[in-house]
């Protein structure tokens, strides 16, 4: 018997990385994802960026060679996926981490959800301390999406850019909940680095969230636009249609967001949307995932 660290994905390789971060004062964990081939040629692929990598990561690590089959009914083009998480010391925190760095300043926060983060913790269970549930909080009271995005934007971004070989003005960002919620941030933020942008089940919960004023000040200030962008939403069918207060509120937002950017266009943004059938906030990322990639990067069948 052998002893090794993690399971091999055949024809696939990952790199790992840390990175510290000074417009976060935090330091990162980074994963990346090479497509097959990748090392024998000279080919520029889409790169993707992915919050949540401690969890998107493992997720997506054998879904990304099915999905880029050219046998696949609806394959998608060969990809670099850079997955952004946290090392492993704070790893433990990261539900509570991720609100510092995905979430927008002054974002507001609905009654309903306390009840809700505390059983999403496990407090009332012994799983999770008091302490972690007043964290999550004070870190959501403090949030500093915009720190979050100054690291991928600069920090990370140049050492992707020094490390790998991508398509410089193909760079897509994906991210599901709050990871969602910061895409739709960096959206209404006017990235330059972006120009495909996936929102699984977008943290929206409050209908003064800080992206609709975001959005309709980038609405004013837009130039005709030099490029194409491309947004794509999700939202999980039980989350509209299910018991939980908390996530039929997020499904609301999400159409009326939805009616928002339809009514009133950015400049040059394409939008597309899929309801994905039969699953909940919870079970629904994967799926979330492969319906931005196949949207957004579509590759021909053989």
């Amino acid at each position: 018997m052998t002893t090794g660290t993690a399971m091999a994905t055949p024809g696939a390789t990952t790199e790992y990385f840390e990175i510290d971060s000074a417009a976060v004062g935090a330091r990162f964990a980074v994963s990346v994802f090479l497509p097959r081939g990748y090392e024998g040629s000279s080919r520029e692929y889409p790169l993707v960026y992915a919050t949540d990598g401690n969890l998107i990561a493992p997720l997506t690590e054998g879904v990304r060679g099915a999905i880029t089959d050219r046998q696949q009914a609806r394959p998608v083009e060969p990809y670099l996926q850079v997955n952004v998480g946290y090392v492993a010391a704070d790893a433990p925190r990261q539900l509570v981490l991720r609100n510092r760095d995905l979430v927008p300043p002054g974002e507001g926060v609905p009654d309903f959800m306390r009840a809700h983060i505390r059983r999403r913790l496990g407090v009332e269970s012994g799983a999770a301390p008091e302490s972690m549930y007043e964290e999550f909080f004070a870190q959501q009271k403090n949030a500093r999406a915009d720190n979050f995005l100054a690291f991928l934007e600069t920090e990370l971004h140049r050492e992707i850019s020094a490390r790998y070989r991508f398509r410089a003005d193909d760079v897509g960002l994906f991210g599901y909940s709050y990871g969602g919620l910061f895409t739709l941030f960096a959206l209404t933020s006017g990235s330059s680095l972006f120009t495909r942008f996936g929102a699984g089940s977008p943290g929206v919960v409050v209908p003064d969230s800080r992206i609709y004023e975001r959005y309709e000040k980038l609405l004013a200030d837009t130039e005709p636009p030099a490029r194409e962008t491309f947004l794509h939403l999700t939202v999980n069918a039980y989350e509209m249609l299910g018991p939980s207060q908390f996530y039929r509120h997020l499904g609301i937002e999400f159409l009326r967001f939805l009616d928002v950017a339809t009514e009133r266009p950015l400049p040059g943004l394409r939008v597309s949307t899929e309801l994905i059938a039969d699953e909940s906030h919870s079970s629904g990322i994967v799926d979330a995932y492969r319906s931005f990639l196949r949207t957004c990067y579509p590759g021909a069948a053989s």
